[in-house]
């Protein structure tokens, strides 16, 4: 009688076991991928990191302290992969025509960009670093976002990488912008 009962037992096992792998195979096909909130963090933090790569190789090439010339270097060979990726994953969900692109506060828009070139010295150095400062801030904000509502786990990924500049890279930023002369 215990065999009887350990065979029925283990076949129940057995079948619960395969309903519930086809069941999960089942939802995997038909969830979404990704949604409102991804589409939304992959658009803007892809112009983000453009920008943010254009002013990092501003940097690199023009700033008077090497500090601020191997910051600008870190940006460019940390976001140009980064920027990469989230090309790759705009391809699998496109921006739908009507998107509203504005940006987060702090991001380097065209008039701070030109500001940056037309400036120099330790001038152009300190503003580098500010205006890097205050657009960390922004992609931490928009990282923030993508972690409270999106659901497409490589943008999940990058945001949470992001999403400590707060509390790593800002400080930092501004602590040797408060060390350049005058």
């Amino acid at each position: 009688m215990h065999r009887i009962f350990a065979r029925v037992l283990t076949a129940v096992v057995a079948v619960l076991a395969v309903t519930g792998m086809l069941a999960a195979c089942g939802a995997d096909d038909n969830a979404p991928k990704h949604n409102d909130a991804d589409i939304a963090f992959v658009a803007m933090m892809a112009a983000h990191h453009q920008r943010a790569i254009e002013v990092g190789q501003l940097a690199a090439d023009k700033g008077s302290d090497q500090r601020v010339r191997d910051f600008g270097t870190l940006i460019v060979s940390q976001q140009t992969p980064e920027l990469t990726s989230l090309r790759g994953w705009s391809k699998d969900f496109p921006v739908p025509p009507n998107f509203d692109m504005r940006m987060p506060d702090g991001y380097i828009d065209d008039g701070a960009l030109a500001r940056l070139r037309s400036e120099t010295g330790a001038t152009f150095d300190r503003d580098f670093l500010l205006s890097s400062a205050s657009s960390e801030t922004g992609a931490a904000a928009m990282s923030q976002r993508e972690l409270a509502s999106g659901i497409y786990e490589p943008a999940r990924t990058l945001a949470t990488s992001i999403a400590t500049a707060p509390t790593t890279q800002i400080p930092k930023l501004r602590e040797l912008a408060a060390q350049l002369p005058g």
